[in-house]
C-alpha cells in the first residue's frame, strides 16, 4: 500500500472503515476492496495505470475499479483491489458552449454539478435519471444511464459526443466520430492507439454479420458491448467513444466528456392513465407514444400504498392512484402551453378512445407529486424497510417489447407470488423497461441462492420474450454471468476478444462484462439485513 502513496498526489486510504463504506453500491453485493485511491490528477490516474500493470507483470493481481456516486445497482464500482473514486478531485466543469448547446466535465463530477453549470443557461443533460441528486457522469456513461425523458432524447449514449479515456498503455487518447478516411489514417499510427484500431475494426469488421444479427432487438439495451452501435448506418462514421460507454470501466477510464444539452421546455402537460388490469396497459401506452411524449411513466400499487404511509401529501394528490393496478404518467413539453395542450389533447382523446379514464393536470404540484412517487419507488423500500426484510435491486433492469409487456409482468408476478415476495415496481414504460426491487429476508437461511435462482428465472423469461437483461443499470456482478446465454457464445467470445485488445492485462475493472461467473455472484450476495 506505501508503494501506491509514492507514486500519485492523491490520498490512499486502507483504512476499515473506508474499504467497509466502498464494499457496498445500491447493488445487492457486498465486496471489500484493498484501498480507495482519490487520484489528485490525470497524471495520477497515468501514474495508478503504469503501476498497476508492473505489478500485474511480476505476478501480483490487482486492478483498477473507477467509482463516482456508488448508484450502481448491478454491483458495478465493486471490487477486491483498488476502488478509484474519481469524485473528490477529478470534477472540473467546463464553460458551456450555448451555441453548440455542449459541455466538457471531468468523469468525476456530479450530475448535481452539471445542472448548476447548464440550468441558468436554460439548458439540461437529457438523461434525467431518478438518482440525479447523487449520481456522477462517470458512473452514468459507464451504465449508459437514462432516466424518465429517455423516450424521447434516448441513454447516456444518445447525449454525449467525445470521450478522453485513458487506456492501459497509460496514455489519454481523444475518442468520437471518425469517418472511414480518418479511420484507415488511425491505423497507420505507430502508437497503442493505432494498434487498437487496426485490430478492433479488423474484429468488428471480420464478424459484422454475427454481430448484426445478434444483437437485442428492444429500444434500450445495456447488455454486453455495443459492438453493432460503431459504425453509422451507411458505414461511413466509426465512433469508438460509443463503445465506452456502457463499458462499465472495463476497457480504460473515462478522463473527459462532452456533453450534449438540449434546452429547458417552458411549458408542460401531464395526463395520468389509470389502469385497472394489466391488459389495458399496451393499448393505452402504444398510443400515448404515438404522440412523442417527452415522458411515459408509471408506478404500481405497491409503490402507491408505500406513497400513502411516507409521502401522505403526495399520495392524497395523486389519490387516483389509489385502488389501480398501476399507473401511467405522460407528459408533453413545448415552447408554448397552447402548443403543449393541442398534442396533449389529442393523446387525451386517443386513449379515451380506447375505453380508459384520463386525468388532466392542471396543478403543478400534482404532477410534480405523480412523479416524486415514481422517482422513490426503489428508496421507499431502501429507506423504510420492512422488519427483517431487505430491498434487493436485481430484477430492476429488464426490458421487453412493449407488445409483450403485460405479459411479462403477468408472467413476472407470477413468478414472484410463487416465493411470497413483497415488491415494488416502476419504470420507463413508453420504452418497455421497468423497475422492480422485491424485498428479501437476507438472514433466512438459503437467501442468496434464492435471489440467484428468481434471478436466472426472470433472465430465462426475458429472454424467452424477446427483451434484454439490461437496460441501463448495466451487468455488473449480477449480470454478466448470463451474457453467453444472452448472446450466445460466438458474440461472448467477440466480447472477450474486445477486452483483450483494449484491457490485455485484465487491469480495469475485472470481472464484469466478460469473465464473472455465478459462483463469484452468488458468493458476495450480502448476508444479512444490517
Amino acid at each position: 500500500m506505501e508503494d501506491v502513496k509514492k507514486v500519485i498526489k492523491g490520498e490512499v486510504d486502507s483504512s476499515s472503515a473506508s474499504v467497509l463504506s466502498y464494499s457496498h453500491d445500491a447493488s445487492i453485493f457486498s465486496v471489500t476492496p484493498s484501498a480507495v485511491i482519490y487520484p489528485k490528477s490525470v497524471q495520477d490516474l497515468k501514474n495508478l495505470v503504469h503501476y498497476v500493470t508492473e505489478r500485474t507483470t511480476e505476478g501480483a493481481t490487482c486492478s483498477l475499479t473507477a467509482r463516482n456516486g456508488g448508484t450502481c445497482m448491478s454491483g458495478g464500482p465493486l471490487t477486491e483491489s483498488y476502488v478509484v473514486d474519481m469524485s473528490r478531485h477529478l470534477n472540473h466543469v467546463g464553460t458551456v458552449d450555448i451555441a453548440g448547446r455542449s459541455l466538457w466535465v471531468q468523469g468525476g463530477t456530479m450530475h448535481t454539478q452539471v445542472e448548476d453549470a447548464t440550468h441558468p443557461k436554460n439548458l439540461l443533460f437529457a438523461p434525467y435519471t431518478s438518482s440525479r441528486d447523487i449520481c456522477g457522469i462517470g458512473g452514468m456513461i459507464g451504465n449508459n444511464a437514462s432516466g424518465e425523458k429517455s423516450v424521447k432524447y434516448g441513454p447516456t449514449s444518445a447525449n454525449v459526443g467525445k470521450l478522453k479515456v485513458l487506456l492501459s498503455d497509460g496514455e489519454v487518447y481523444e475518442f468520437g466520430p471518425l469517418t472511414a478516411r480518418q479511420v484507415e489514417q488511425k491505423k497507420q499510427l505507430p502508437t497503442f492507439e493505432g494498434k487498437i484500431y487496426r485490430e478492433f475494426t479488423k474484429l468488428v469488421d471480420d464478424n459484422w454479420h454475427l454481430i448484426n444479427h445478434s444483437h437485442p432487438h428492444t429500444i434500450k439495451n445495456a447488455a454486453g458491448y455495443p459492438l453493432w452501435e460503431l459504425w453509422d448506418a451507411q458505414r461511413s462514421h466509426f465512433n469508438l467513444a460509443r463503445l465506452f460507454v456502457g463499458s462499465q470501466g472495463t476497457l480504460g477510464i473515462v478522463t473527459e466528456a462532452e456533453l450534449k444539452l438540449i434546452t429547458m421546455a417552458k411549458f408542460s402537460r401531464m395526463l395520468v392513465v389509470p389502469i385497472a388490469a394489466l391488459h389495458d396497459l399496451v393499448p393505452v401506452v402504444k398510443t400515448a407514444m404515438d404522440h412523442h411524449p417527452v415522458t411515459c411513466e408509471t408506478f404500481d400499487y405497491h409503490t402507491y400504498n408505500l406513497a400513502k404511509q411516507y409521502h401522505p401529501e403526495d399520495a392524497a394528490r395523486a389519490g387516483i392512484a389509489d385502488g389501480k393496478h398501476m399507473v401511467v404518467m405522460v407528459m408533453f413539453e413545448g415552447d408554448s402551453q397552447q402548443q403543449v395542450d393541442i398534442v396533449a389533447g389529442k393523446t387525451k382523446e386517443a386513449i379515451e378512445k380506447l375505453g380508459r379514464e384520463v386525468l388532466w393536470i392542471d396543478d403543478q404540484a400534482v404532477a410534480d407529486s405523480f412523479l416524486l412517487i415514481r422517482r422513490k419507488s426503489f428508496r421507499m423500500l431502501l429507506e423504510h424497510p420492512h422488519a427483517n426484510m431487505r430491498a434487493m435491486a436485481f430484477l430492476e433492469d429488464t426490458i421487453v417489447p412493449l407488445e409483450h409487456y403485460a405479459e411479462y409482468l403477468a408472467a413476472l408476478e407470477a413468478i414472484l407470488a410463487e416465493y411470497d415476495m413483497t415488491y415494488t415496481y416502476a419504470g420507463h414504460i413508453g420504452d418497455g423497461s421497468i423497475r422492480l426491487v422485491p424485498l428479501v429476508n437476507m438472514e433466512k437461511e438459503g437467501a442468496a441462492e434464492m435471489v440467484m435462482e428468481v434471478e436466472t428465472r426472470v433472465n430465462d423469461l426475458v429472454i424467452a420474450m424477446g427483451g434484454s437483461i439490461s437496460v441501463d443499470h448495466n451487468d455488473g456482478i449480477i449480470r454478466t454471468p448470463y451474457l453467453e446465454q444472452f448472446f450466445g457464445p460466438d458474440m461472448y467470445t467477440l466480447f472477450a476478444k474486445t477486452k483483450e485488445i483494449f484491457d490485455p492485462l485484465n487491469i480495469f475493472n475485472p470481472g464484469k462484462k466478460v469473465g464473472g461467473t455465478y459462483e463469484y455472484a452468488l458468493k458476495h450476495v450480502v448476508k444479512s439485513n444490517s
